[in-house]
């Protein structure tokens, strides 16, 4: 006698109850099955492997499942946008990851513009970094190990519009502008600059 093998699934929808950041799986509460509540689901993510991606639901999040027959396994396959939780964009050129403490990184594919705002900070933490275009720094501009300007194909320029403060002497070609002294128009040695 063959066995007989239930293949029924069912696609439930229901609210997160619980998360487990460890395992990345939700229990999640069916409306639809008398406020059930399943086992723990894994979470449905784009990549696991070699290459992994990492995001949970909130408590309380929309979500769909798949369950098997009896509703006991399955997996969650995602959150829904609802009237409570409502779209973060209205274009499908833009893709974005919207936090609920304000960060957003957005990326236009029609103009290819790249958008991150966050009241946080942002670290490169890489050996090298390197920009081909221009750099507007709105903000101060700050530096700890040295600033270093031209290239292998020839000098550059800098220009500064407005004061310049230094603390410490400025050396240009070899000489030392605080040490350097010169023979005067009547016969001394001029004093180092103050």
């Amino acid at each position: 006698m063959m066995n007989k093998h239930d293949f029924t699934a069912t696609l439930q929808f229901g609210t997160v109850s619980e998360v487990d950041d460890q395992k990345h799986a939700v229990r999640v509460v069916l409306p639809a099955l008398e406020n059930l509540q399943t086992d723990w689901l894994p979470m449905l993510t784009l990549a696991a492997g070699g290459n992994q991606f990492y995001c949970l639901p909130d408590v309380g999040a929309l979500v769909v499942c798949m369950l098997d027959a009896r509703g006991e396994s399955g997996v969650c396959l995602g959150a829904i946008f609802n009237e409570d939780d409502p779209v973060p964009a209205t274009s499908r050129d833009l893709h974005v990851l919207q936090y609920s403490n304000g960060t957003r990184i957005q990326h236009n594919r029609k103009t290819g513009n790249v958008l991150v705002k966050t009241k946080g900070k942002v670290t490169i933490d890489a050996p090298e970094t390197e920009t081909t275009g221009n750099i507007l720094v709105k903000g101060m501009l700050t530096y700890e190990k040295g600033l270093q300007a031209g290239n292998s194909e020839g000098s550059s320029a800098a220009n500064v519009i407005g004061e310049m403060n230094v603390e410490g002497d400025i050396i240009v070609n070899g000489v030392r502008f605080l040490a350097h002294i010169h023979d005067g128009d009547s016969g001394g040695q001029t004093s180092p600059p103050k």
